[in-house]
């Protein structure tokens, strides 16, 4: 992290023609699918491109198209009453976003955002509750999918309104490496497109208190960084400090 504009990660994504069925990663909901409905899946919906930094969708919207994402990595943001923009999650390749709103009718609760190039199927409210109805281990799977990002999402609440600034990083990244994480020679190494920025936001700390960990875990031989590279050299001692409260950073 040696400037505030360096990114972690991969950079801009290929983009694939169509979603095919190889290679999902093991986490996404995707790969949670029995082979019959998946391919079923992978045929529905328009397949749309999308810019960096392209809306997917908006907050408060009342459309209801579910999004299957094929290729690229999507930032899932939200706006506070006070107008403050919250980073929430990154989503890649093989998850769904917007099928809340397909499953209740509601309005958005978040925003999609493309962060590289993006492929997606868009898939509307009656197919995919059709394609659910017609399997219904799919949705035994979207249920599971949905539980997931609530946990998620409670855990992350709980860490940023109270651990030091150091757990709640590790926390983050030790997430990361569960979902996005690549082995290689070097440790574990997270192919997700990541600013700085993205990792105080989703671990609701400031940026300068962002760059004090990241220099503490670099020194402790847990973390390497460079410029659209980010790699855990030490899963273990991360998980461990992930787990740890002390002194606020």
């Amino acid at each position: 992290m040696e400037t505030t504009a360096d990114a972690f990660g991969a950079g801009d994504a290929p983009v694939r023609a169509r979603a095919t069925d190889a290679d999902w990663p093991a986490r996404s909901f995707v790969a949670d699918l029995a082979p019959a409905p998946r391919q079923t899946l992978l045929r529905l919906g328009t397949v749309r491109r999308y810019g960096p930094h392209e809306a997917i969708m908006l907050q408060g919207h009342l459309d209801n198209e579910v999004y299957l994402l094929a290729a690229g990595y999507v930032r899932v943001v939200g706006d506070t009453a006070s107008g403050r923009t919250v980073l929430l999650a990154l989503r890649t390749r093989g998850d769904l976003v917007g099928e809340l709103a397909a499953l209740d009718g509601g309005p958005r609760s978040a925003s999609v955002l493309a962060a590289t190039p993006v492929l997606a199927h868009s898939i509307s409210r009656f197919e995919f509750l059709r394609f659910l109805r017609a399997h219904p281990e799919a949705a035994e799977s979207v249920q599971r999918s949905v539980t997931r990002k609530l946990r998620m999402a409670t855990r992350h609440r709980m860490e940023t309104g109270s651990a030091p600034v150091l757990v709640r990083i590790c926390g983050v990244l030790e997430g990361l490496v569960a979902t996005h994480g690549r082995p290689t020679d070097e440790g574990v190494q997270l192919d997700v497109p990541l600013s700085q920025l993205d990792l105080a936001m989703l671990a609701g700390a400031s940026l300068p208190s962002v760059q004090r960990a990241a220099a503490d875990l670099r020194r402790r031989g847990i973390l390497s960084t460079g410029y659209l590279r980010l790699v855990v050299r030490d899963v273990e001692a991360l998980r461990a400090l992930a787990q740890t409260a002390g002194e606020e950073n």
